[in-house]
């Protein structure tokens, strides 16, 4: 199947990626999940706003079901949510649909198992493609999985709170931020966590992401994509814009003066703040960023740690090392 890439499952819809190949891939991805799953049967399922997601999502649980999993479908959600929501629930794993910053005729899954460690090529992914392509069905569970609906906003919100500045929800700071939602995931997931934060005075831009279009590509890495995002702060005397990508699992900042911070930096920045409640610790970083970096980190008492490119080594150097953060 051409679907598979290295950290997920992405192609265009309907053709390589189409609900009978959706549906083979759950039945794979539950085989792999019960069998590390000493007993438990609960898998995590959520989609994005892509107008081909409500399908897929179906037709994957529909696999995950027939294997003997336990369905909880937490709805149209932030591809983060799901690894808040398989850890909230101790669940053995979860699925994302979603085609994260590909255009609108993509789709695709990002899959995660117990404690929301990423499943990728090399972790996993390959055993689920193999299953997935063999032309024989797998056993099928004597009895089929149980399936419920869930909303889980409020303790998402809770959880993303613990990082929020006390100083910021009583409206003692008050930021003026241009977020640019790039027609995805964050024009759901900002509403519903910031848009009532005292302290917070929000610009927001591409919000409406129900018509399965996008105004600019949803990747947030192309200097292109982030125009609107730079206009809107200068507009209005922001003292920072955010672009997101269509999962809302990336983005990029700009500053007060609408120049480009680079990811490294923000990883630099942010260091110290998680190590300031560690008595010691490790930050991971991507191999690409600059010595300030590894400085920050050592500056504040940590240890630097380097990985490989993608977020599943990252998240997996991260777990080896106990790292509060990772950038």
């Amino acid at each position: 199947m051409t679907v598979f890439k290295a950290y997920d499952v992405r192609a265009v819809y309907p053709d390589p990626l189409c609900e009978e190949t959706a549906r083979k891939i759950g039945l794979a991805t539950g085989r792999l999940m019960l069998a590390e799953a000493d007993g438990q049967t609960t898998m995590v399922v959520g989609h994005d706003m892509r107008l081909s997601s409500p399908s897929l999502v179906e037709a994957l649980k529909d696999g995950l079901l027939e294997v003997g999993c336990d369905v909880v479908d937490v709805g149209l959600v932030d591809t983060p949510f799901i690894a808040f929501a398989v850890n909230h629930l101790s669940a053995i794993g979860g699925v994302q649909t979603t085609a994260s910053h590909n255009p609108a005729q993509y789709n695709g899954f990002k899959i995660c198992r117990t404690k929301a460690k990423p499943v990728g090529m090399g972790t996993g992914l390959e055993k689920i493609q193999l299953m997935a392509e063999d032309s024989d069905e797998p056993t099928i569970a004597t009895d089929r999985g149980s399936e419920k609906s869930i909303d889980l906003w409020d303790a998402y919100r809770e959880h993303v709170f613990t990082y929020l500045d006390p100083k910021i929800q009583s409206g003692e700071i008050t930021i003026r931020a241009a977020v640019d939602a790039s027609n995805g995931m964050a024009g759901t997931m900002v509403p519903k966590l910031f848009r009532d934060v005292k302290g917070l005075e929000l610009i927001e831009i591409n919000f409406e992401n129900n018509k399965g279009t996008f105004v600019h590509e949803p990747n947030p890495l192309v200097d292109a994509n982030l125009q609107q995002t730079i206009g809107a702060v200068k507009e209005h005397n922001c003292h920072l814009g955010i672009c997101f990508d269509g999962d809302a699992d990336r983005c990029m900042v700009v500053d007060e003066k609408g120049n480009i911070v680079g990811c490294d930096l923000i990883t630099a920045w942010l260091a110290p703040k998680f190590l300031a409640n560690e008595d010691s610790g490790s930050i991971v970083y991507d191999l690409r960023s600059s010595h300030a970096v590894s400085k920050a980190i050592e500056s504040a008492g940590g240890l630097s740690v380097r990985s490989r490119v993608g977020h599943v080594f990252m998240k997996q150097a991260m777990a080896e090392h106990d790292a509060p953060f990772g950038g």
